[in-house]
């Protein structure tokens, strides 16, 4: 039922190349998204670009236009400034009716020579004015708008409705043109002459234009011709002599606001218009090949992974099923193209017959190994022996009232017994301590008081895992080539600690200490060392092994002062530790002397 299982399974799953031609299916889809992404932003961006140069043309337009009328109508007011009616009129100090009739009439007939002037203004210097104006007009001459076209001394101030100085009831707003007259000769002021012209001079230049609106106004957002709502659209970017493009939004519509200084204040908005430019032929056509192309290459790749690749490997897997299925390791014998699949058959082929000979090897090292474990067995007897033996002198002490030869050689036993370590290459560092502290005790019996020993030992530290014998070898020096030396009571001393992760075993003795040559030649390694770095249990092999089995040069480091103290300190980096459960309760000396 279980072989039922997995072959339902495995018919399941989809080979490879239904797997490649859904790949390719996905592919196409994924093409043809992006195939018609692309073509809408390509018509998006076609038609913003066409309505942005509509724009742009339909601004320049009106911008000529407004110069081009502004010149002409610059020159009517020379006519009008020079006239010899309007300068009488303008000079004389008693006015009566005939001069101002004289200058109102040679006021009219240059008025005459153009349309849309609405109305022409004459201020004399005393306030008096003789006007052409049609309809009723509110004139309020003000002392800033006076001293403004003072100071342009005889150029043509251009505003929208005088700047607020002249309106006129039921009207739509006109475009003023306004200047100082000054005599020819004496170059005096004579007064002011104020044209005001029908805006209505534009709207047929603005219907012309292809356009969804288009303003006209001054730089302060003062209205003269157009669609008036773009008056809240204008800010201070579009006082420029170039054109300004912005993205905005018109009733939830997006539109470009393109715009542009045309005389100083006038500025000309307009919106873009609809576009009705379809996207080129040509563009169409491309893309149109472009898909074309890449299905027929689809096509064509799904029949080449067939053919090639899926086809071939459906075959190889065939044959590796069916020697599988046989229960022996067989080479396959099917028929393979000479290319990847051909090797990766061969290689097949290669590995069963690799794994033949691995097998036969395999056996011969299990009846290998059933050898080295009697031998195993008979070492065992040994340390069982060792203690036996132990166990039944400390009797025949305890007997015999020898009550501190039962000491040693419970001493001794716990010793061995520790040190042996059932085989273990890595203890807690309880049970190292509780070697170390055993073989100090076995030490005083043979040397006396010239030592005492002490311990500093952080809780946390106890069950950490460490390699066997590393700190016996320590203390074993230190008094050897340390302590015994000196000819004085002496301390050694074990310390550990846990800061940031790093284990610290410390191992000092108030001995002779050692020099600098005498550290160096201590910590260096050489070949030899290499060599013997698992078997030696010196100072040197002590070092040599703690490095090999944490793979660091820097993991043991030796402080001294010669004829006072030398301190060897041993960082462990806790990723290289594991805690144990240990099975039996340990009483390990800590912060005790």
């Amino acid at each position: 039922m279980r072989r039922g299982s997995k072959k339902s399974i495995r018919e399941i799953k989809m080979s490879l190349q239904q797997t490649t031609l859904l790949m390719l299916a996905a592919l196409l889809l994924f093409f043809c998204m992006m195939f018609m992404i692309a073509t809408s932003i390509i018509t998006q961006k076609t038609e913003e670009d066409f309505k942005i140069r509509t724009s742009e043309i339909a601004v320049n337009n009106v911008v000529s236009t407004i110069k081009a009328s502004v010149v002409n109508y610059n020159y009517l007011t020379r006519l009008i400034m020079v006239n010899t009616n309007v300068v009488r009129y303008l000079k004389t100090n008693e006015l009566d009716k005939d001069k101002t009739y004289e200058a109102r009439k040679g006021i009219y007939e240059i008025q005459s020579l153009y349309s849309y002037i609405d109305s022409v203004y004459i201020f004399r210097n005393d306030g008096e004015y003789v006007s052409t104006g049609i309809g009723e007009y509110c004139v309020e001459m003000t002392l800033t708008e006076r001293n403004k076209i003072l100071e342009a001394r005889g150029s043509t101030v251009i505003s929208i409705n005088g700047n607020g100085t002249i309106s006129k009831n039921k009207s739509r707003p006109f475009l003023t043109m306004s200047r100082a007259i000054y005599d020819i000769n004496s170059q005096k002021l004579l007064g002011i002459l104020i044209m005001n012209i029908s805006s209505g001079i534009f709207d047929d230049t603005i219907a012309l234009q292809n356009s969804s609106g288009m303003c006209i106004l001054d730089n302060k957002g003062a209205f003269l011709c157009g669609n008036e709502e773009l008056c809240e659209l204008l800010d201070s970017d579009y006082n420029s002599d170039s054109m300004v493009y912005k993205h905005i939004r018109i009733d939830g519509e997006r539109k470009t606001l393109t715009g542009r200084k045309a005389l100083e204040p006038l500025v000309v908005l307009c919106t873009s218009a609809e576009s009705e430019e379809a996207l080129p032929r040509d563009t169409i056509f491309a893309l149109m090949i472009t898909l074309t192309a890449f299905i027929l290459s689809i096509f064509v790749c799904a029949w080449f992974i067939t053919l090639s690749i899926a086809r071939p490997i459906k075959n190889l897997n065939a044959a590796m099923e069916r020697t599988r299925s046989s229960g022996w390791l067989k080479e396959i014998d099917a028929k393979m193209p000479n290319n990847e699949i051909g090797r990766l058959a061969e290689s097949y082929n290669s590995m069963i017959e690799y794994l033949n000979e691995l097998f036969n090897r395999l056996l011969e090292d299990e009846k290998n190994v059933q050898k080295a474990e009697m031998r195993v067995l008979q070492e065992q007897i040994k340390p069982h022996f060792l203690y036996n033996t132990l166990e039944t002198i400390s009797y025949m002490a305890v007997k015999e009232n020898a009550n501190s030869v039962h000491d040693a050689l419970e001493t001794m036993g716990s010793f061995y017994r520790n040190f042996l370590s059932k085989g273990d290459h890595e203890i807690p560092l309880k049970r190292e301590l509780r070697i170390t502290r055993d073989y100090l005790s076995l030490q005083k019996l043979r040397y006396g008081d010239i030592f005492e020993d002490e311990y500093i030992i952080d809780e946390s530290t106890l069950d950490c895992m460490i390699p066997k014998l590393i700190l016996q070898p320590l203390v074993e020096n230190s008094i050897y080539h340390g302590v015994r030396l000196k000819g004085e009571k002496c301390v050694i001393r074990i310390t550990t600690r846990l800061e940031d992760g790093i284990l610290h075993i410390n191992v000092f003795d108030s001995g002779v200490g050692m020099s600098e040559e005498q550290i160096r030649s201590v910590l260096e390694t050489s070949e030899e060392d290499d060599t013997n770095m698992l078997s030696g249990f010196g100072l040197r092999g002590t070092i040599n092994r703690i490095r090999y089995y944490y793979d660091c040069d820097n993991v043991v480091q030796i402080r001294s002062e010669p004829g006072e103290y030398t301190e060897i300190e041993i960082c462990i980096c806790i990723p290289k530790l594991r805690d144990k459960v240990v099975e039996e309760e340990e009483n390990v000396p800590s912060n005790d002397h």
